[in-house]
């Protein structure tokens, strides 16, 4: 699992995080986004707001993802991140 080293956007709430995965032939990058949650959907989905891209912070969108594909910010833990230990 990946995430960018760099500090999270300033909207990021701190919250949640989006698990991603992107696919190359039968290789595959598990990576992580920003992502702050804004509501529950009827169908079990949820709405996100997300920071960024796989590369950089610039920039959000609203996305609809499956509930099982939001985790909490605790699993930055794992990670030895500078910005976190401030």
């Amino acid at each position: 699992m990946q995430i960018t080293k760099t500090k999270p956007p300033e909207e990021w709430s701190g919250a949640y995080l989006l698990e991603c995965t992107h696919c190359l032939g039968r290789a595959y990058i598990d990576y992580l986004m920003y992502c702050n949650f804004i509501k529950d959907m009827p169908d079990g989905r949820v709405k996100i707001k997300v920071f960024g891209s796989r590369f950089s912070m610039t920039g959000s969108r609203i996305r609809y993802v499956d509930k099982t594909r939001i985790c909490e910010s605790s699993i930055l833990d794992k990670f030895n991140l500078a910005w976190r230990k401030q």
